[in-house]
């Protein structure tokens, strides 16, 4: 009896062990081309676009923790928020393409978030709010250039209701940037 059990409990085992892998395997991994580099399919715009909605959420949660002026910490509430939502759509559609998209920052993004972190005061705010400007301008170009491109038909539409709030953080970021310099 005590065999049985054993060899039961292994088959039980060895069968889950199986279906992970086989999940696993079912998901393409999509890797991350360097932020410089356009992307050149749907595949990879969802990956960029995804590490870009990360970078987007670390840099505002940075920024709730650092900074003390209201404006700053407005902004990067409403882009913790944004891009929290629109990341968790674009991996949900990255899911039901079955493509595992790795999460976590690109080098170029962590550099970056490096860096501005050892800034305090407002040389923090104004760096923040500079790399907001140039995020955004980045983000931007990608969805409108991959508006028309997309084939599949609901990320061409995801991509599509991005862009009115794209825009809105450009200029959001812009204004704030501004505020900042005076």
């Amino acid at each position: 009896m005590k065999g049985f059990k054993q060899g039961l409990a292994a088959s039980v085992l060895a069968l889950f062990v199986f279906t992970l892998t086989v999940k696993a395997e079912d998901r393409k991994l999509i890797e991350k081309k360097p932020a410089t580099q356009e992307p050149t399919t749907e595949k990879e715009f969802l990956a960029r676009a995804i590490a870009t909605d990360i970078a987007e959420i670390k840099f505002a949660e940075t920024a709730l923790k650092q900074t003390s002026n209201k404006d700053v910490e407005r902004f990067a509430r409403r882009m913790r928020d944004d891009h929290t939502k629109n990341r968790d759509n674009l991996v949900k559609r990255a899911r039901d393409l079955k493509l595992a998209v790795l999460e976590g920052l690109d080098k170029e993004h962590q550099d970056e978030l490096n860096r501005l972190s050892k800034l305090e005061g407002s040389a923090f705010d104004r760096e923040y709010a500079r790399c907001m400007v140039e995020g955004h301008e980045k983000a931007l170009n990608m969805y409108v250039n991959w508006a028309d491109k997309a084939k599949d038909t609901e990320l061409s539409t995801q991509i599509k209701q991005t862009i009115p709030t794209l825009k809105e953080h450009l200029q959001m970021a812009r204004d704030l940037s501004n505020k900042l310099k005076s």
